[in-house]
């Protein structure tokens, strides 16, 4: 009877071994089948993604392991000879608002950003952004953005370019929402899945993080491409340009030559200057104003066409394009609604602009004229051109006169506060080039034209 019982025991190992083997395997597949499992497979998912381009150090602490990494791309470096206007468009996901969107394309047309001078110094409307110091660019809609030079040409477009454009928005599930699947054709995608600070703003680790990810898709796009030129430093921080975070953008070296004690024609006593914060090699801006709080009890409050204050803004290459053909939809150039064949400098002359201050003291005193509340607030931009660092560049300043004037109202600016006006923007004008710790000195700013003024007040 031991026997028997010894050989049924003996038949029974084989079978619980086996059972365990199966419920285990069973609760493998359980788990996967519920969720998990994935992290491996996505982590080595996005070293490859995006032919590669992404900095997995600065991404990998975002992949989920919950269910398998979505990935969408398409683009001429993956696809040599596709029809595109992108090298690269890609999206990751791995669900519940974790992943990342990078575009990276050849400009043959303007920055599809605004690069003007309000748009440099005072972001977002006002609002206030991130830019990384040493990257030309901000973090806008579609995430971070910039834009840098390829001097050995960029392949896949039909046109030549020297000018790559890089978008990268890095989602943390924040929100909740899933990036990859957004539509990026769309404004409502634009502002989906992006870690906010609860005021439409992103975080500052989003921002960096979104930084440093185009930062890395533009070294690799511009090695494989051959451009010729070194990489990107990679941006370490980030700086918040809203003012109501302390002053950033205050008082910076560059704008030190906007001063009320020495720069003639300007309103005398305190100024308050603001500059951008990108250190940037193809655009900077700087705005000065006089500072009533300053000066209260110590000057009396300016008259009413005494300029109280400046602007001016350069921008090289295809962000000079941008800004000008900006400017032109506005009617705010040198030259608009010139007849053909009439240079700027030509209608501008005819407007009333001289090439240089003395011209404008021979043709004598200008026309009063009518400034309407309609138009803004008034002032009088003067452009040039320069070639800076090899490049195309424009320059543009602007006086902004004190007048106080309702709504609907109109006031009378007389030839002699005119002609006052034209001068002093050519001196703002010639400071600002000349100044020792300006951008156009670090710029190498040579062969300046003046291309004429802006009466915008109609």
């Amino acid at each position: 009877m031991r026997g028997l019982w010894g050989r049924a025991r003996q038949r029974r190992k084989p079978l619980v071994v086996l059972m365990a083997v199966v419920g285990i395997a069973g609760a493998v597949l359980a788990t996967r089948d519920s969720g998990g499992g994935h992290l491996a497979a996505n982590q080595a998912q996005l070293r490859k993604a995006c032919d590669g381009t992404l900095p997995y150090g600065d991404l990998e602490r975002l992949v989920r392991d919950e269910r398998p990494g979505k990935l969408r791309q398409h683009g001429t470096m993956l696809a040599p000879g596709q029809e595109s206007r992108s090298l690269l468009d890609c999206s990751l996901s791995w669900g519940d608002g974790y992943g990342v969107t990078v575009h990276a394309e050849a400009l043959v047309s303007d920055v599809p950003q605004a690069v003007e001078t309000r748009d440099l110094l005072e972001p977002a409307g006002g609002h206030g952004t991130f830019v990384a110091p040493g990257t030309t660019g901000q973090y806008g809609k579609r995430g971070a953005w910039l834009v840098t030079d390829c001097l050995g040409g960029l392949g896949g477009r039909v046109r030549p370019t020297t000018d790559l454009y890089v978008t990268a928005r890095v989602t943390d599930g924040t929100d909740g929402t899933d990036g990859a699947e957004e539509a990026d054709e769309t404004d409502e995608a634009d502002n989906a899945g992006e870690a906010t600070a609860g005021n439409g703003k992103p975080d500052r680790a989003t921002a960096r993080l979104g930084f440093r990810t185009a930062v890395q898709v533009a070294n690799v796009l511009t090695k494989a491409q051959h451009c010729g030129s070194g990489p990107l430093a990679m941006p370490k921080t980030v700086v918040d340009t809203d003012e109501t975070h302390g002053a950033p953008g205050r008082a910076l070296r560059k704008c030190e030559w906007i001063d009320g004690s020495s720069l003639p024609g300007i309103a005398s006593g305190s100024w308050t200057t603001l500059g951008d914060l990108q250190e940037s090699t193809g655009l900077s801006a700087c705005s000065g104003e006089w500072d009533a709080q300053k000066n209260a009890g110590k000057r009396p409050r300016p008259k009413e066409w005494q300029v109280t204050e400046v602007e001016a803004a350069s921008w090289s290459g295809v962000l000079g394009r941008s800004a000008y053909d900006s400017y032109e939809r506005e009617g705010h150039v040198p030259g608009w609604g010139a007849q053909e064949g009439e240079s700027p400098s030509e209608a501008g002359s005819e407007a009333g602009s001289e090439a240089d201050s003395e011209a404008d003291a021979d043709r004598g005193v200008r026309q009063e004229d009518r400034v309407s509340s309609y138009g803004g607030r008034p002032q009088l931009a003067l452009w040039a051109q320069s070639v800076c660092a090899g490049r195309t560049t424009y320059h543009r300043v602007a006086v902004l006169p004190e007048i106080r004037l309702e709504d609907g109202e109109t006031a009378l600016i007389s030839g002699k506060d005119r002609t006052r006006l034209s001068t002093t923007a050519r001196t703002v004008l010639d400071r600002y080039l000349d100044a020792e710790d300006g951008w156009p000195t670090s710029a190498d700013c040579r062969d300046t034209k003046v291309l004429g003024e802006v009466e915008q007040w109609h």
